[in-house]
């Protein structure tokens, strides 16, 4: 009885644990929310504290590519939070981690619709980073 109870119980953490992957799979960056003054501002903020490493096309500087497949592949794996955390704690190179947390996630978007996703009415917030990822 204890060997069905247990095989019982393996069989239920599997299901728990194979459901939560599923419901914790980043949606594609195409679908995330945000507005085109978000990404607006994060052009201007982009031009003021990145461009000068990254280059004003966001692939054509001497630093990471943050634009077109090399950006996508590379980052595929990974939530919009991962790539967001890094750029936050790391960037601008000159003084890390010292723009306001709107701009970062504005410089977020700017990132996204750069790289095709489409602006809409709601705004991206803090709490998206996680949901998105940066798969097709």
């Amino acid at each position: 009885m204890k060997t069905l109870l247990g095989a019982f119980a393996g069989v239920l953490l599997t299901a728990t644990l194979v459901a939560h992957a599923a419901t914790t799979t980043p949606t594609s960056y195409l679908k995330a929310p945000f507005t085109k003054e978000q990404a607006a501002t994060g052009a201007k903020v982009y031009k003021a504290n990145c461009a000068m490493c990254h280059g004003d096309k966001l692939s054509n500087g001497g630093a990471p590519k943050l634009a077109g497949s090399v950006f996508l592949t590379k980052w595929a794996t990974n939530t919009l939070d991962d790539f967001h955390y890094i750029m936050s704690t790391t960037m601008p190179q000159t003084a890390p981690g010292t723009l306001k947390p709107a701009e970062y996630l504005a410089v977020t978007t700017y990132i996204l619709q750069q790289n095709g996703a489409k602006p809409g009415k709601a705004a991206f917030k803090a709490d998206d980073l996680k949901k998105y990822g940066f798969k097709k």
